[in-house]
């Protein structure tokens, strides 16, 4: 199915919650694979004092991220894709020097052209998606030059080429396109496929009316200039943290993306859907957790439309202790096991009546029902947002009636 396609920003929860869905579910789904930094190396990024290095500093350096690692276990987990998008991400965050590098526009982008032709020579099903990432003293030829050329060279090479644009963001994307209208044009001549995703990010619950409104003209746009080209409409609603939207123990809000895309439609008929899964744009993976975390498992339920709900527990005190903090003797709280609370809130989910549903074969939902049952599969955050994220995967597809399971 091309109508789903699925953003895959390679963190460790996204790949966990990729290897857990049934193969029938990943043949259904067209990923963009968004190649981003990887794990921070141990003991990199310090200077020759071992002072560490500023964000900045982290960003120019080499070597303190597993980039390589990450992309190489990221493909090996999408090869039996039919095909998929290769991409680089824009996350400042989640850059690394290694993807600067990879990203620069000199001669026709020449390292990003040859590092997804050397990935298709490998045997990876990849297709490309342009990036567009000028240097700071090009100017308009050299820029219009320089993305002809990789386009060129990839329309020789792939049927199908896809173009990103943060939406929200680049509102003078729409000059890329007509620079490449006589390009593009003579490709889909030739029967290729040009796709343009126009990418929302993050979408609060609840705006989505108003992003649907701006992006029916941007669209209107597009068409009067390419009217062959694919245009996909993707978006997450899940916030950084839930208590940005939601309460300390528990909140149910809409998926905002299938809203979006589904208000959008009623004007173009033919887009098609993308989402992240559930995955926030920005990871939590550099904050520091000194205090413990409040165990919480979401579902996305179809009952009344798409919605994720969630419950949450703070641990609870069971007991107090004696320490030595500093040669002074405190008084510890002793709290609660996290499986105790990860059991709790696993029975509160499947007891949301009438949103909860069982779920034929999927990962996700199995590790609720052991959870509730006494089973917890793990007490790691990460682990319980594979669980989320396998079982939205499953529920867009049933809401779109294509679950091949």
């Amino acid at each position: 199915m091309e109508n789903y396609f699925l953003l895959f920003k390679t963190a460790d929860a996204e790949k966990r919650a990729w290897r857990n869905l049934v193969a029938q579910r990943r043949s259904a789904i067209t990923p963009i694979v968004e190649l981003s930094r990887g794990k921070k190396k141990r003991n990199a990024g310090k200077d020759a004092d071992g002072k560490p290095l500023t964000a900045e500093q982290l960003l120019s350096t080499f070597g303190v991220y597993g980039f390589e690692r990450n992309w190489q276990t990221s493909l090996e987990l999408l090869g039996d894709c039919e095909w998929f998008f290769l991409d680089l991400t824009r996350e400042p965050s989640l850059s690394c020097a290694e993807i600067e590098q990879i990203s620069g526009s000199n001669n026709g982008y020449e390292k990003w052209t040859s590092f997804v032709l050397d990935r298709r020579d490998e045997g990876i099903s990849v297709r490309p998606t342009l990036i567009v990432n000028p240097a700071e003293e090009d100017d308009e030829t050299s820029y219009v030059a320089d993305l002809r050329s990789q386009f060129n060279t990839f329309a020789s090479n792939f049927s199908e080429i896809a173009y990103r644009v943060a939406i929200s963001e680049d509102d003078e994307f729409l000059f890329d396109l007509i620079s490449l209208k006589g390009e593009i044009d003579s490709f889909q001549g030739s029967g290729g496929r040009f796709f343009v995703i126009l990418d929302h990010e993050y979408v609060r619950p609840g705006n989505g009316l108003v992003h649907s409104k701006r992006t029916k003209q941007v669209i209107s746009s597009i068409y009067s200039e390419l009217k062959q080209v694919e245009i996909v409409v993707l978006a997450t609603s899940f916030p950084k943290s839930v208590t940005d939207i939601g309460d300390e123990e528990h909140s149910i809000f809409r998926v905002e993306e299938m809203f979006l895309y589904e208000e959008v439609k009623k004007t173009h008929a033919k887009i098609k859907y993308g989402d992240y899964g559930s995955i926030n744009p920005v990871r939590n993976d550099e904050v520091i957790i000194t205090q413990g975390w409040r165990p919480r498992i979401d579902f996305v339920s179809r009952h009344n439309g798409l919605n994720t709900y969630y419950f949450r527990e703070k641990r609870k005190v069971v007991g107090t202790t004696e320490v030595v903090v500093k040669g002074e003797r405190k008084t510890k709280n002793i709290l609660a096991p996290y499986s105790t609370h990860y059991r709790s809130v696993a029975t509160k989910v499947t007891s949301f009546s009438p949103f909860y549903q069982a779920i034929r074969s999927s990962w996700g939902e199995d590790e609720i029902v052991a959870a509730a049952g006494g089973s917890v599969g793990s007490n790691s955050p990460s682990h319980w947002i594979s669980v989320r994220m396998e079982i939205h995967i499953s529920q867009v597809l049933k809401h779109f009636g294509c679950d091949p399971i």
